[in-house]
């Protein structure tokens, strides 16, 4: 035992409590100012981040899909795949993964056992700690590649350390912007913080406006610049939300092909899949096989372990959870809102350091609400989120409890009835 550190739980509380996490509390965690602590702390653990291939990933939405993606094709590949990501749901450990599994307990215990007293002594944050054990993970597991997503923003991150074999920004939009800024060009700026010199770079669905934010910081640093701006898919509905995808890749063997995830955003976060593992494959020689890809793809939630985006938790009547939390996201769900025929209900929740009013204003009239309080410090009060709603003309009724809510929705809904529950990853949580 190392002061008090005899278990997996006391190591992973630990690690939760070792400074305020920006997940459950908000911008009290966060009060680092540049990457000193992590590269002091990755320097002490000689290097890790260096014994491995790694692509890195920043962007408001779409970069954990994007992450997953390319994580499934890897491991179908054949292939060690280290896959760091965030905000975890329910357990700690899927932040970091190796083709698809958690984080052996065993290692987290003796890495906080062993390294206890640096990291006691140097006051490192929630983050930084949890970036250098990701690393050294991979490291020691001989990881063949890691795909290695920010936890916030980018310039100023603790994993703006690797050298990727690319970098990719999957979207811009209003997220964080207390510490990102105030317009999306400054926050264009700090997910740019990520571009690495002579190293090649993808933007997925970026606005035109803010591309040249991004040349500017790819010219200073010689870097490559891709833009995801040619579809290399197509969609038609199937049955029950399902989605096939026609594939325009000229010389690859792919027709079709249809994915276990029917989240309408996953079109914008597929292609810039598709671009990616083409720069991969013919700019910076990395083996790539078509079929393979296909392989990976249509089974990209299971083989990565893919949970909490647009996933589908009962039949009749549909249910469906999402961790869509911002305007960026929520406006990919707009098609549902104006489905005809079908009688929509929306399970709500929200933390209380969002733009409420702005998100608010783009959910639909039409739906019926159950408003419910995420059970963590920063959950907005059920009571004050429908007087927020009622102000933008939004009706629905006080819940204390998101199970609750669900299992009467189960109980007296029909097939006629969908039901979409988001607002915050910590209400998704409490259902899985």
């Amino acid at each position: 035992m190392v002061n008090g550190i005899m278990d997996y739980a006391s190591a992973e509380a630990f690690i939760l409590n070792a400074l305020p996490m920006f997940q459950r509390l908000g911008g009290a965690a966060l009060k680092k100012v540049d990457l000193s602590k992590t590269i002091g702390l990755l320097q002490y653990l000689d290097n890790p981040h260096l014994q491995f291939k790694s692509i890195h990933i920043a962007g408001t939405n779409g970069k954990g899909s994007v992450a997953h993606m390319l994580s499934a094709v890897f491991q179908a590949h054949g292939l060690k795949v280290g896959l760091f990501t965030s905000p975890h749901l329910k357990d700690y450990r899927e932040r970091i993964k190796i083709n698809g599994k958690y984080i052996d307990k065993q290692f987290v215990l003796h890495w906080i056992q062993k390294h206890y007293n640096y990291l006691q002594e140097n006051r490192l944050s929630f983050f930084e700690m949890s970036t250098g054990l990701a690393f050294d993970y991979y490291s020691h597991s001989r990881c063949n590649i890691a795909i290695i997503e920010t936890g916030l923003g980018g310039r100023l991150d603790s994993t703006n350390v690797i050298q990727p074999l690319l970098s990719i920004i999957t979207n811009i939009g209003f997220d964080h912007t207390q510490f990102l800024g105030t317009t999306l060009e400054q926050i264009a700026g700090e997910k740019a913080g990520i571009i690495k010199p002579k190293t090649p770079v993808l933007l997925g669905n970026v606005d035109r406006d803010l591309i040249s934010v991004f040349e500017t910081k790819a010219n200073k640093e010689s870097a490559k610049l891709y833009l995801s701006e040619e579809h290399l898919i197509r969609f038609e509905w199937l049955e029950n939300f399902k989605r096939k995808y026609t594939v325009h890749i000229p010389g690859w063997d792919i027709d079709t092909l249809s994915i276990d995830n029917p989240a309408p955003y996953q079109d914008f976060n597929l292609n810039t899949t598709l671009h990616a593992l083409l720069i991969l494959k013919n700019h910076v020689n990395f083996s790539i096989q078509p079929h393979i890809v296909k392989n990976g793809l249509e089974q990209f939630s299971f083989l990565s372990k893919f949970r909490g985006r647009f996933e589908i938790l009962n039949q009749s009547p549909l249910i469906v959870a999402d961790a869509t939390h911002n305007t960026a996201g929520i406006a990919y769900l707009k098609g549902y809102f104006d489905k005809k025929n079908i009688h929509l209900h929306i399970v709500l929740g929200m933390v209380s350091d969002k733009d409420h009013e702005s998100f608010l204003k783009l959910l639909p009239h039409s739906a019926k609400y159950y408003f419910c309080s995420p059970n963590v410090p920063r959950g907005l009060e059920a009571e004050k989120l429908k007087v927020l709603a009622n102000k933008e003309g939004l009706k629905g009724e006080v819940w204390p409890d998101v199970n609750k809510v669900l299992n009467h929705l189960k109980l007296t809904g029909t097939e006629k009835d969908i039901v979409l529950v988001f607002g915050s990853i910590f209400l998704i949580a409490e259902i899985l």
